[in-house]
């Protein structure tokens, strides 16, 4: 282990963790200093609010502090009362939550296709969903990021494969929002190679619900989170009654989990009523980003992405952390990402509702100053 952990030094590959001591809303305390924040996926700071808080609270008062057994053995009326809000969401018949959204994905992937079935999975999915395909057994293949035509080449060598050999079930499995660069799978071009060949559909919400749903009625497993948007903790899979029935008796990261504790659940269910009735939350998240990316892009960044998530292209591992730490001297909290997570280094800003205007233009200040000095722009 040390001697992994050495070359991962050498690399300037090592991971550390960055301890802050507030809630990260807009803000955030680091090292007793306030920080702009910019590296969260609490997308509508909902985390913070009154209302949710509230709910919380209440929930701890009424049920304590966790649930203490697995769901098949302790059920709360609240947790089937926000599986039922989420179904309703969602446009789909049922609903299961997760104790996180890496275990939905292990446990949906790993439950609905195994040996003798074919995954065909983005190149840049999510590590839960890359685990929850390993652990199937399934025959995996990977296509191109967000590539309908590659997609559909894959599939017709499968659909031959099929017919010849009268193979199992086809899985098609992509993020809609990807994490680490910001854009969007081209969903509707996907549907439209469902509707000629036969293949289950699988969508990874977590980083846009509330931000740009997918609630297409074509889409028959929808994955998400409560931990980001949401402002909670947990993960969740809505679909068919049956699906729903099938994972809550062969999903073994649902079957062998403890269920979500109280407040975690009835923070979610009030975030989703928030989320469901604030339009005024969404029009600020898409202003903010939108500002703040062609700010950016006007500095000469190379700034990815279509929604909250804008990945600033460095492509050089000393740089982008030496970058992050500058900005923390700057008073900004943003995260550099490196291999293996992505292959080219970047800083993943993200965006939220709740950042003012000032709170913007003081990390846009601090994001030149900087690129100016480490020759990034």
């Amino acid at each position: 282990m040390k001697a992994k952990l050495d070359e991962l030094k050498r690399k300037n590959l090592f991971r550390e963790l960055r301890t802050v001591t507030s809630s990260c809303s807009g803000t955030v305390k680091y090292k007793g200093k306030e920080c702009i924040m910019l590296a969260s996926n609490n997308y509508f700071g909902l985390n913070v609010n009154p209302k949710v808080i509230s709910a919380a609270k209440k929930a701890v008062e009424k049920y304590g502090t966790g649930n203490e057994a697995s769901r098949l053995i302790v059920n709360l009326d609240i947790h089937q009362k926000l599986e039922q809000e989420i179904a309703k969401y969602k446009n789909c018949k049922s609903a299961i939550l997760y104790s996180s959204g890496y275990a939905a994905n292990l446990g949906i992937i790993s439950s609905v296709v195994g040996k003798g079935d074919f995954i065909l999975s983005d190149e840049l999915n999510h590590a839960s969903i890359i685990d929850g395909c390993r652990l199937s057994k399934a025959e995996v293949k990977i296509y191109r990021h967000c590539d309908a035509e590659h997609l559909e080449k894959t599939l017709k060598v499968l659909a031959v494969k099929k017919r010849k050999n009268k193979e199992g079930k086809i899985l098609v499995v992509t993020d809609s929002i990807f994490s680490m660069d910001g854009d969007i799978a081209p969903l509707k071009k996907i549907i439209g190679l469902k509707k000629k060949y036969s293949f289950i559909l699988m969508v990874d919400d977590a980083h846009s619900i509330g931000v740009a749903d997918t609630n297409f009625k074509e889409i028959d497993i929808h994955m998400g989170t409560l931990s980001k948007a949401l402002g909670s903790q947990g993960g969740y899979c809505a679909g068919s009654k049956d699906l729903v029935d099938y994972l809550r008796n062969f999903s073994r990261s649902f079957m062998y989990s403890t269920g979500l504790s109280p407040s975690d659940t009835a923070a979610a269910l009030e975030s989703l009523k928030i989320i469901n009735t604030n339009e005024k939350l969404k029009s600020e998240l898409v202003k903010n980003y939108t500002y703040l990316r062609q700010k950016l892009l006007d500095f000469g960044f190379v700034a990815l992405g279509e929604y909250q998530i804008i990945p600033i292209i460095i492509n050089d591992n000393n740089k982008t952390m030496l970058f992050q730490k500058m900005l923390e001297n700057e008073g900004i909290f943003v995260t550099g990402i490196r291999f293996p997570t992505v292959t080219s280094a970047r800083l993943r800003v993200s965006v939220m509702a709740t950042h003012t205007k000032k709170q913007l233009d003081v990390a846009l200040d601090a994001f030149e100053k900087v690129g100016k000095k480490l020759k990034v722009i």
